[in-house]
């Protein structure tokens, strides 16, 4: 895509009237808090949880984490029928309402598999898991095009930094009390998870009903056919060293489902500690997300892409102390205020500097290329990052899961390197950033954001 084109994409966006996207950022910011509930419920640590009751061992973790990435090419099906012109929101709307009721067959396994083999019954998770997965592929494509057409340009860092705020909220109160209720009711084994993942179903299903009173919002295509659409994805040289940057971030998947599998079963840590742990650098992402979408829409994503990655470099480095339970809860408090803090600035300049570098017509297709070349090409990680430990025991080294943290290193030091080669014409300079931040940090009256 010619870089004039590039530039003036967010010129050719929709203009739709105030009480729509009014309704559309109150709902969704609503649905933020819903979807948090229901992803602090089904996934994560107690997800891990689930599968270490069922006897999975570190192999068969990483491939519950590797199998469900692959069925993110079911987005080039679902955005190539929404070039096409089928409805965002009815798509959204059936994909997530199927990918919420798949967690049913998930709480039925315990008891239709009472008899069969560990190997299988993870087998069946992973399953269950990839199914339940490719229909949230189909709705985050469709979601993602949609609120593009729903939120107007020019304060899209805000919205999503409110976004985070709003899902953090949440996402930090029942990290603990969920984590409560789980120790509390040990004896119950594998019932006190299916009783919480029949809580996160039912907040699952809230958010899919706030999709319904959103506008549907035709997509404004050119008629072009699979062939050029993802053509021009792969012609946008904007796009391609977002993707790039996206990429090499995303391979410190490795260690992804490691952490909470090294501190509950490795060091005994309860699901408690666990989740204090995990509301500090949540409860650290809401404070600093709104923060983050003025500075976006201040600085621009590039800087603030190039500054906090760079932060996040040398963090792993701190598991070479943290070998026991006490020291973890000495340690992590800092490191995961350190990490919510850079994380959620990167979250919200990539969600943000996505729009921009994307046009309108295409844009479905452009983010499903975009998020199949991604997530095909790091789906091994966290399959070798499971038998990472037990290549380096074979060569005689010492190892143990902390391996894998330490491996991230790469490839977030080569993700802050591809950050400065981010094309953002508009954006600022990463050191006029960083001479302000901290004024910015300390004094929020001098960040005046288009609201």
């Amino acid at each position: 895509m010619p870089d004039e084109v590039v530039d003036g994409i967010e010129e050719a966006e929709n203009s739709l009237p105030p009480h729509i996207v009014n309704r559309a950022v109150k709902l969704s910011y609503a649905q933020a808090m819903l979807g948090s509930i229901y992803a602090a419920s089904t996934g994560g640590m107690f997800l891990i949880g689930y599968a270490l009751k069922l006897g999975a061992n570190n192999v068969q973790i990483g491939l519950m984490s590797t199998i469900p990435m692959l069925f993110v090419v079911v987005q080039l099906i679902s955005s190539t029928l929404i070039e096409r012109g089928a409805s965002r929101r009815r798509m959204t709307i059936f994909a997530a309402a199927l990918n919420v009721s798949g967690w049913a067959f998930i709480i039925a396994l315990p008891r239709a598999t009472a008899k069969a083999s560990p190997d299988f019954r993870i087998a069946m998770l992973i399953a269950i898991m990839a199914v339940v997965t490719m229909f949230a592929y189909v709705s985050g494509n469709a979601r993602s095009s949609w609120v593009g057409d729903l939120v107007p340009p020019k304060t899209r860092g805000i919205f999503f930094g409110r976004m985070m705020m709003f899902a953090g909220i949440i996402g930090a109160v029942f990290a603990i009390f969920e984590g409560m209720f789980l120790d509390r009711i040990k004896f119950m084994g594998l019932t006190a998870f299916n009783w919480l993942f029949a809580f996160g179903i039912f907040f699952g299903l809230l958010n899919v009903m706030l999709f319904i009173p959103q506008a549907d919002i035709p997509v404004r295509s050119d008629g072009s056919r699979f062939r050029r659409l993802v053509k021009d994805t792969f012609t946008n040289k904007a796009l391609l060293i977002v993707m790039a940057y996206a990429l090499i971030w995303s391979f410190q998947g490795i260690a992804a489902p490691f952490y909470a599998t090294y501190m509950l079963r490795d060091l005994k840590m309860p699901f408690l500690g666990l989740g204090i742990l995990t509301s500090i650098s949540t409860i650290t992402m809401l404070t600093s997300s709104p923060f983050w979408g003025r500075i976006v829409d201040r600085y621009g994503c590039r800087p603030v892409l190039i500054a906090c990655t760079s932060v996040f470099v040398p963090m792993p480095l701190a598991w070479i102390w943290m070998d026991t339970a006490r020291a973890v809860y000495f340690i992590a408090p800092t490191l995961n205020l350190i990490g919510g803090f850079v994380i959620a600035g990167i979250s919200v300049a990539l969600s943000t500097l996505l729009y921009k570098v994307t046009p309108s017509a295409g844009r479905s297709m452009q983010f499903a290329v975009y998020s199949v070349t991604i997530l095909l090409l790091v789906s091994p990680m966290p399959t070798i990052g499971g038998h990472l430990p037990g290549w380096l025991r074979a060569l005689g080294i010492h190892a143990d899961l902390r391996s894998t943290f330490y491996t991230s290193i790469l490839f977030i030091g080569g993700a802050a390197w591809m950050a400065k080669h981010i094309r953002e014409p508009e954006s600022r300079r990463t050191k006029e950033l960083l001479s302000r931040l901290v004024c910015h940090l300390f004094n929020p009256s001098t960040l005046r954001a288009v609201e």
